[in-house]
């Protein structure tokens, strides 16, 4: 029996977000060994100062860091019915598979957004009123077609409700 396997991925980060985490990594890694090689047990307020300073700013370019250089991935396993949202860092991977639910129905639709525009996502729904995300776009064709890919992957059907005043059922090829 072929294994079925499906992996939805943000791909790599850009060039740029790389290069601006890897500054930033540099920079907490250095911070790091001064707040190391720098350590006193003392009760001099400057020499605590200092450490406190360096602490404060490795807890404050750690999140700006991992937010150029982190990427989610969605994998699921069909033959053993899981699924796992992978989120890499360079090399490392965090996540754990789970059991995946009867999907009923996937959905694709528009939610606005703050500004006024508009973002269309992808939805896995389950347990009659239970979802979640699998896919955002800021045009609706990359969502429609991942919505589609899943839809006919899990051989469920699929809801357009990209027209919020008209629901369309559509059953994937």
């Amino acid at each position: 029996m072929k294994s079925q396997k499906l992996i939805i991925s943000e791909g790599n980060r850009p060039l740029w977000q790389l290069i601006i985490a890897s500054v930033h990594y540099t920079a907490i890694i250095c911070l790091a060994f001064f707040f190391v090689t720098g350590w006193e047990f003392t009760t001099e307020t400057k020499a605590i100062k200092r450490n406190f300073h360096l602490l404060q700013a490795i807890i404050l370019l750690l999140p700006s860091a991992l937010a150029f250089s982190m990427v989610k991935d969605l994998l699921f396993d069909l033959e053993n019915k899981k699924y796992k949202i992978q989120h890499r860092v360079g090399p490392l991977k965090f996540g754990t598979w789970k059991k995946l639910p009867k999907i009923e129905y996937v959905s694709v639709f528009r939610q606005p957004k703050q500004d006024g525009e508009f973002v269309f996502e992808a939805n896995l729904w389950y347990s009659k009123n239970k979802h979640f995300n699998v896919y955002e776009s800021d045009t609706r064709p990359p969502a429609w077609e991942m919505g589609h890919y899943i839809a006919k992957a899990l051989k469920v059907k699929l809801l357009d409700a990209t027209d919020p005043h008209n629901f369309t059922w559509a059953t994937p090829d």
